[in-house]
């Protein structure tokens, strides 16, 4: 498992809406991210690409129904089961789902 944010294999990934957008948590643990592999803009189209840093629940998944198109119904069962609000540092509330229980 990897710790860095771009790569496939992120260990602190949440949940993968569908083949070109994610969800994960930040690596200072204090915000989720929703990704997008590559960049329209750059040559490097196999990583992911930070869209919107959000803390609330609810903003984030506005952000996901905007940006990433369809999405898996598993993906949108785990988005509705988030806490209303990001972790505060130290609370239990660890949202990243270990690798084998990734949706995606």
């Amino acid at each position: 498992m990897s710790k860095k944010e771009v790569a496939d294999d992120y260990d602190r990934v949440v949940v993968v809406l569908n083949e070109n957008w994610r969800i994960i948590e930040c690596r200072d643990r204090i915000q989720w991210i929703l990704q997008r592999r590559g960049s329209p803009k750059k040559s490097r189209k196999d990583d992911w690409r930070g869209k919107s840093y959000c803390r609330t629940a609810e903003v984030l998944r506005q952000r996901a129904y905007e940006h990433a198109g369809p999405i898996d119904a598993l993906a949108v069962e785990k988005l509705l089961s988030l806490p209303d609000r990001f972790p505060e540092p130290g609370s239990e509330g660890d949202t990243a789902a270990p690798a084998e229980e990734t949706i995606g």
